[in-house]
């Protein structure tokens, strides 16, 4: 990325490099502790109702995992453009980088640990592609050894293979503590899965946020999830994350503007803009 083109600011260099060169990078204090505590009781209200949700092996059986959450609550809208954690982003993948997924994810007393991944395996790349995923990990809570922080395999998103899920307990791995409010960033191709809570009550309250660059296609679809009526008041940041607006590069075009009719439906085409029919 070109750093003077988008004005980049010390600390947005500073998560940048710590990511490209390391896989990960955590920052303290990306969003207000009661921001969190309000985003915690609106996924308490939600508990039971919203059916949105993940509950199997790899998600795990003792953890929350809401998905389509530009459906719900507007508070939710305010995450993926949080002012302190996008720039980063951008700043790795692109400015018109692409919102590919976004949901909870709030382990429970007793959950096992998560098989160690990489999250740009589903876009079955070889290993030695450029750079182009990046997850936050927020944490809503808390996140400590006992209570099932991240588990990260340091260097393993330069390694030219992707992990083997039947040698998952063999990986070493650190644990991403932090605390609320702070945010995990990570290389789609680092090594790195859910921990273990270990604790008898605390449930450990997070989210993700994953991005792709803008030739990348998006995990979840949310120009069709979220309906256009729905999406028109949303920030433009964020109509933008979810794709409604062009790439710099020749992918994604909505041909809509009046230059681009053609074709003999051209004149009754414009016909109908000029006289609003």
């Amino acid at each position: 990325m070109n750093d003077n083109a988008l004005e980049l600011d010390d600390l947005t260099v500073r998560h940048r490099d710590d990511l490209i060169a390391n896989g990960y990078s955590i920052m303290p204090n990306a969003i207000d502790s009661a921001l969190c505590d309000e985003l915690v009781t609106e996924f308490g209200r939600m508990k039971g109702k919203w059916r949105r949700a993940h509950v199997q092996d790899f998600h795990g059986h003792r953890t929350a995992r809401y998905f389509d959450l530009l459906n719900a609550a507007p508070i939710f809208q305010q995450i993926p453009i949080a002012s302190k954690m996008l720039p980063v982003v951008r700043a790795t993948i692109g400015e018109d980088c692409l919102l590919s997924s976004y949901g909870s994810v709030s382990i429970g007393p007793g959950e096992p640990a998560q098989i160690i991944h990489t999250d740009d395996y589903t876009h079955l790349l070889p290993r030695d592609h450029p750079t182009y995923f990046v997850n936050i990990i927020l944490a809503l809570s808390d996140f400590t050894e006992e209570n099932g922080a991240t588990r990260l395999v340091p260097g393993s998103h330069l390694f030219d293979q992707y992990p083997d899920f039947a040698k998952s307990a063999s990986y070493e791995t650190i644990a991403a503590e932090m605390s609320k409010g702070s945010a995990l960033f990570t290389l789609g191709s680092i090594y790195h899965g859910g921990g273990a809570n270990r604790t008898a009550d605390e449930v450990r309250h997070g989210m993700t946020i994953a991005y792709v660059a803008n030739w990348a296609r998006p995990q979840e679809n949310f120009t069709v999830a979220v309906s256009q009526e729905r999406a028109a008041t949303f920030d433009p940041e964020l109509q933008a994350l979810m794709g409604w607006r062009p790439s710099k590069i020749p992918v994604g075009r909505i041909y809509t503007a009046p230059e681009h009719y053609s074709g003999p439906m051209a004149d009754k085409i414009a016909l109908k803009d000029e006289f609003q029919l």
